[in-house]
């Protein structure tokens, strides 16, 4: 049996060790508080990134054909709906084509003569041919830049002794003791708007065409002279699509000085009018 001092020691032995478990067990409702809270956050998280992973792929598969967005936008390949035909690439059988052909009046004759004969040596100067083949080469001419100088007179009458000074007009765009002409002007215009060359691409071109060098500044002043020149003709066009009764209205993205812009565009079967904004249909604040 046990004696009391040793069933008090086992007594406390036992409430010690009931008081340990007792601090383990709030311990861990502590961490299984804890964790809950934790994978309850993680749940949310979770949910975030599978509804953002869902919008991210509905906009990659978007493009000009299945949605609003123009054709400029596209950013991924989308595949072309054309079926193979199975034909032979080139020119089909019954298809007409377009050749050269030979023109009535050449701008140039070239006659390609027989001197002596390859047999027995005589002269053929004198003989008569009795055919003549032809051929014609269709090719640009040499290209070249060419100064013309305008020179105007400047006289007093001995007549009537008049002080005033008599003198010719210069053509209303020859203006200045040195400058480009007009012809130069529309090339450089037509090559920066339409072929879309930039300025420093466009002064290699003209150096490789024409063996003369035109700086980029003065390739801006010219498209700059251009467009102002224009500037009455876009007022006729702007009156003319506001009169109209049936317009054509469209618009396309692009970037001007890194930014996303607009190209609008406004027509009829005669006129069009193309203008850039930063906005696609509203006023915008950028």
């Amino acid at each position: 049996m046990l004696t009391v001092q040793q069933a008090v020691f086992t007594v406390e032995s036992l409430i010690g060790k009931v008081q340990q478990q007792k601090q383990l067990i709030h311990q861990l409702v502590q961490e299984n508080e804890h964790l809950r809270h934790e994978n309850k956050q993680l749940r949310k998280e979770n949910e975030q990134l599978k509804y953002r992973v869902q919008e991210l792929e509905a906009r990659t598969k978007k493009n000009s054909s299945n949605s609003h967005l123009p054709p400029s936008s596209d950013r991924f390949h989308t595949h072309s709906s054309r079926k193979p035909s199975g034909n032979k690439p080139g020119g089909q059988e019954g298809h007409q084509g377009t050749t050269l052909h030979q023109v009535e009046h050449p701008h140039h004759r070239v006659v390609h003569r027989v001197h002596t004969c390859q047999g027995c040596g005589v002269s053929l100067r004198d003989v008569k041919p009795f055919k003549v083949d032809i051929r014609q080469v269709f090719d640009v001419p040499p290209v070249a830049i060419e100064v013309t100088q305008h020179e105007r007179e400047v006289k007093s009458c001995p007549h009537c002794r008049c002080e005033c000074v008599q003198q010719a007009e210069f053509p209303s765009h020859v203006t200045n003791h040195v400058q480009y002409g007009p012809r130069l002007t529309a090339l450089a215009v037509y090559l920066h708007h339409i072929q879309l060359i930039p300025y420093k691409r466009l002064s290699d071109t003209i150096e490789a065409l024409y063996q003369h060098s035109i700086s980029t500044g003065t390739l801006a002043n010219m498209v700059k002279r251009g467009r102002e020149s224009l500037e009455s003709n876009m007022d006729i066009i702007e009156d003319a699509l506001l009169e109209s009764n049936i317009l054509h209205v469209d618009e396309t993205s692009l970037r001007i000085n890194g930014k996303l812009a607009w190209v609008h565009v406004a027509c009829t079967s005669r006129y069009t009018y193309l203008a850039p904004h930063a906005s696609r249909g509203k006023k915008s604040d950028r």
